[in-house]
């Protein structure tokens, strides 16, 4: 069985960091006397992976994991434990009314909020997406604030560069794979395209240009977009869907200048046509991810409060609680590198499954699995690592693997449109059913039946603990 920990448990640079950390001499106080719900959020940022900084109290003592003390640069390690409008203090302001936003209980969003930052000796304009969730105590006040920090500065100036570089003459731009295009002045007509790789090319004029390019419920858009820069004779910049030359539908970004006699005659339009197409997808994908992770944040968090609760609530003796909460937030953890691994969208059963025995018990013949590997959703990945880990501890302490030749099998399989799995222990002490059930016990037949949407039942037969899982295979398998 793992054995107990310091507060927090892992985390990196930074979770080594934090518990080195005079805490005493901040606002917040010494690290033994901090609130669970501190502490339950601190050890939930040092598992993530994107830059997360905790803003705690009224001064927004400062605690941070790896991901954002790279982002902090220079101001790292000093940053840790420091208050948030000494730390960036050329942005004291910006800051002041996040706190007062977040201790309201309000949260804040920015994408691409650009900020005057300190680097490299001067200020410097810096772009970032930032989102600001209140976080609560355990009377249910705001307490504190958490921001997850990611930088765009390198977007944003690439997409500056890409619109400066569209107003010049594509024309002359060696080697471009952009569609190059030329229309007459009131761009009833196409003259040439060159379609470059994704659009088909147009070698003659075409007045029916519209239909063959454009999807039918854009053309008010553009032809409005086209009358005003004609009226304006101002260049056309237009993001818009167009048929490419292999039949899909894809997106350009367009921009034409007008050409003028010496005389001011509009002679024609020259343009070019970038395919976006893939940085749209990207664009949507990480709008998708981000939205994704706040979630994924919040019902990790909500997860180790609720373990937390019902470890402390009823314990007898507080060293075995806070033994058996390391212990099971490393599951949890755990568990989460293993989603992390596989970005969230399911996990292997069989490898949720391996990860939480085998630290109790790395004989292969004493802990046997057997199955067709699935892929679940991470719901029940999560749930099932957790109940595992419950399992094996109990396995370790009084059951088949508290002794030197006790087994245990776990298999699975798919029954109609149910999934089975069967936990068995033989070899073991003879069982004798509880007095009374405890925490583990409720986790593992209702916490895991309730997160599964299905029935889980302990048999303590006299020869060894018995789990069986039954379960919606729809409800917890992904494609």
């Amino acid at each position: 069985m793992m054995g107990q920990q310091g507060f927090p448990i892992g985390g990196g640079q930074l979770g080594q960091m934090i518990r080195d950390f005079d805490w005493a001499q901040t606002a917040i106080g010494p690290l033994g006397a901090w609130p669970q719900s501190l502490k339950s959020v601190t050890q939930m940022l040092l598992l993530s992976p994107v830059p997360i900084v905790l803003l705690w109290g009224e001064d927004g003592v400062m605690i941070y994991n790896d991901a954002y003390s790279e982002f902090a640069g220079s101001r790292h390690p000093a940053l840790l434990g420091s208050k948030v409008r000494e730390g960036w203090a050329e942005i004291s302001d910006f800051n002041d009314h996040v706190m007062r936003v977040g201790l309201s209980g309000r949260t804040l969003a920015y994408r691409d909020q650009e900020l005057a930052l300190q680097r490299r000796g001067k200020l410097e304009p810096v772009w970032m997406d930032l989102d600001y969730s209140p976080v609560l105590d355990e009377s249910g006040t705001p307490a504190g604030v958490i921001a997850i920090v990611v930088e765009t500065t390198a977007k944003v100036l690439a997409q500056r560069q890409l619109r400066e570089s569209e107003r010049r003459l594509r024309a002359f731009v060696e080697a471009t794979s952009d569609a190059i295009y030329r229309m007459n002045p009131d761009w009833s007509q196409l003259l040439h395209l060159d379609g470059g790789t994704f659009l088909s090319d147009a070698d003659h004029a075409m007045g029916d240009w519209m239909e063959v390019y454009v999807l039918p419920e854009d053309v008010p858009q553009m032809q409005a977009a086209i009358d005003e820069a004609v009226a304006t004779r101002q260049p056309l910049e237009l993001e818009h869907r167009v048929r490419q030359a292999d039949g899909s539908i894809g997106w350009v970004a367009s921009r034409a200048v007008p050409l003028t006699e010496e005389d001011g005659t509009l002679v024609e339009w020259f343009g070019a046509a970038t395919d976006i197409t893939a940085a749209r997808r990207t664009n949507e994908h990480l709008r998708l991810v981000i939205n994704e992770l706040n979630h994924r944040v919040k019902n990790t968090l909500a997860m180790v409060q609720a373990i937390a609760m019902r470890t402390f609530r009823a314990a007898p003796d507080m060293a075995v609680a806070q033994e058996q909460f390391a212990a099971r937030l490393v599951a949890l953890a755990q568990a989460n590198d293993l989603l992390t691994g596989e970005r969230w969208a399911g996990a292997s059963l069989h490898s949720a499954i391996e990860q939480a025995v085998r630290p109790h018990q790395y004989d292969p013949a004493r802990c046997t699995l057997s199955g067709a590997d699935l892929r679940v959703s991470p719901k029940t990945a999560l749930a099932m690592a957790l109940a595992m880990h419950e399992l094996s501890t109990n396995a370790v302490k009084y059951g088949a693997w508290s002794n030197e030749s006790g087994r245990v099998a776990i298999a699975w399989r798919i029954a109609g449109e149910q999934l089975l799995v069967e936990w068995r222990e033989e070899g073991g002490p003879i069982v004798t059913p509880p007095a009374r059930r405890g925490f583990g016990s409720r986790l593992i037949e209702r916490g895991l039946a309730g997160e599964l949407g299905g029935t889980v039942t302990l048999y303590f037969d006299p020869g060894g603990v018995r789990c069986t899982i039954e379960a919606p295979l729809a409800a917890v398998t992904v494609e």
